[in-house]
């Protein structure tokens, strides 16, 4: 059975959180089953921001364990690094970049926000990013990119690639289409936000953390701040109570309703309700914190070596097609 192309980009930012867990990988599970997915690890994106040679080495490696530990099957989907096929992207980049404008780049309102957050480093790969990332979308064909609200911007500047392009050359490529992400955000330990890396390490559950490390960090967290006292009724909704918040999403149903009563009835402490709490988010994090410790560094660069073959393969045909539609013959 052929089924619908779907591309999707993965960061190399390192360490995972639980929100990040959440927000992205679990939809993995979903996605690789529906679609002939490519999933790839976009070090080639992240050298706009200059990170250090062994810095992005080592993350793209801890990043694909995460992504294995998390579920990503390689026998249903293309895992793959970007750099891997470097050279048919670059070169599709570069054919899709004579046909986009440079001004409606300029107007992209992701580029004028990082352009004035980071006056410094204006380069041009930050403008050229939508036409990166399409080149990565096109360059297997995909007709289905999952997408955060903020990367919408994105595929509709590919989406207007495409259509230019194939007025040009021919109809070579399918106009992509979005699919909206779950935007699940896990509220932060601290009650402001939801939780991020770019915070105080102790606001967020890394994936990496042990179950004491969880405990302590979940003993501190943000609750009720209307209940002083045990003997005081507390408030168990989202709104009235973080940690509430925090079990709505990992905690199960029954002992969910058992805790909104007790709660209610100050029949339990906000210890007590925590140490469950601790409970619940270790019964996620320490299966996949397993899975992902018996993953071998030599077993994962084989599985990123076999998805760029697969990736090559694809990349190569969809290359040889457009030279071919734009008159370009390699000698």
């Amino acid at each position: 059975m052929n089924r619908e192309i779907l591309i999707s980009g993965i960061r190399p930012t390192g360490e995972l959180h639980l929100g990040n867990y959440y927000g992205a990988m679990k939809n993995i599970l979903e996605l690789q089953e529906k679609y002939n997915s490519y999933f790839f690890i976009s070090d080639i994106h992240s050298l706009t921001t200059h990170p250090k040679p062994d810095d992005l080495t080592r993350n793209v490696l801890e990043i694909a364990k995460d992504y294995l530990a998390a579920g990503l099957d390689p026998n249903k989907s293309t895992f793959y690094v970007q750099s891997s096929i470097a050279e048919e992207i670059c070169e599709l980049h570069t054919y899709l970049s004579m046909v986009m404008p440079l001004g409606d780049l300029l107007r992209c309102p992701t580029f004028k926000e990082k352009a004035k957050k980071h006056p410094d480093n204006v380069n041009y790969g930050l403008v050229g990013y939508p036409v990166l990332m399409a080149a990565d979308i096109l360059i297997h064909k995909g007709k289905f990119v999952p997408v955060g609200e903020d990367q919408l911007v994105h595929l509709e500047i590919a989406r207007t690639i495409v259509r230019r392009f194939n007025q040009l050359y021919g109809d070579i490529f399918p106009e992509p289409r979005p699919i909206m992400e779950n935007a699940v955000r896990i509220p932060s330990l601290s009650g402001k936000g939801k939780m991020s890396k770019s915070d105080n390490a102790d606001s967020y559950i890394s994936m990496k953390d042990d179950n004491e490390t969880i405990q302590r960090k979940v003993k501190k967290a943000y609750s009720d701040p209307t209940r002083i006292y045990k003997h005081q009724a507390g408030n168990p909704s989202k709104e009235g109570c973080n940690v509430y918040h925090l079990h709505t999403y990992f905690t199960e149903k029954e002992m969910l309703e058992k805790i909104q009563l007790q709660c209610s009835n100050a029949t339990i402490g906000c210890v007590q309700c925590k140490s469950i709490l601790s409970d619940s988010i270790n019964s996620i994090v320490e299966p996949f914190r397993e899975r992902r410790e018996k993953l071998s560094d030599s077993y994962v660069y084989d599985v990123l070596a076999h998805g760029r073959m697969k990736a090559k393969e694809s990349s190569q045909k969809v290359i040889s097609e457009v030279r071919k539609a734009i008159g370009l013959r390699m000698f």
